[in-house]
């Protein structure tokens, strides 16, 4: 859905001169947050191709309109009608400034998750948590959270575990997304793997029905058992 801002009494159109200028605003205005080039515009062909460029200048000027570059063509400007946001694709999202990747924000961000699970070095900590911080601290949606988590993972950062219910997992949901740090270097310079990579409940497609007094559960599968003796 288009994020669409409250029309300005003094933007509805009202001071237009002239009928083709009425008709291009309701022109930029259909393509709502995607806007539209100047080429498609000429392109249209419902206006004069030599009158494009006063118009959309005489728009601009009553404050009808604006210009916005796009993220993957600097070059080419898209222009949308003001009440209009520009889409994720024609800026690149929230992560991005004027087109250019926040790189900086992206790392402060990801060093403050790190610090949260350095906090909590010896358990996991949720989805939910995590979230939780970051949206209430930092402002961010639940979408980007999970983005800032999915690089770190990428990054072999952190790792992303669910939850058995069993030992650092004991105070979650089994089944509950939750992250830790992965190992640090060992003596060879090798990371060391967390010990969730190895145990058999990371897998298993019936984690969520697992629970300790259920049909499945613990002390009862035949693989966690084996990975125990092992």
């Amino acid at each position: 859905m288009s994020k669409r801002k409250r029309p300005d009494p003094k933007s509805s159109g009202s001071n237009l001169n002239e009928p083709h200028e009425k008709l291009l605003l309701n022109l930029i205005r259909s393509s709502q947050e995607k806007g539209v080039t100047m080429n498609e515009l000429k392109r249209d062909k419902t206006i004069p191709a030599t009158m494009i460029s006063r118009l959309t200048t005489s728009l601009k000027k009553k404050n009808l309109i604006k210009e916005v570059a796009s993220m993957n063509n600097r070059g080419v400007k898209h222009f949308l009608a003001m009440e209009f946001e520009p889409s994720k694709e024609l800026t690149g999202g929230e992560w991005y400034i004027d087109g250019t990747l926040n790189l900086s924000k992206i790392e402060d961000l990801k060093a403050k998750c790190v610090m949260i699970l350095e906090r909590h070095r010896h358990r996991v900590v949720t989805l939910e948590v995590m979230c939780g911080y970051f949206v209430k601290e930092e402002k961010l949606s639940v979408e980007q959270t999970k983005e800032i988590l999915k690089n770190l993972v990428l990054d072999n950062v952190i790792m992303e575990v669910k939850s058995n219910g069993l030992n650092e997992f004991a105070s979650t949901r089994i089944g509950e997304v939750c992250y830790k740090l992965t190992g640090k270097k060992s003596g060879n310079g090798e990371a060391r793997a967390g010990a969730f990579a190895s145990v058999p409940c990371g897998a298993c497609p019936h984690i969520g029905l697992c629970s300790p007094d259920g049909v499945i559960s613990p002390t009862t599968c035949v693989y966690f058992q084996k990975w125990l003796d092992f």
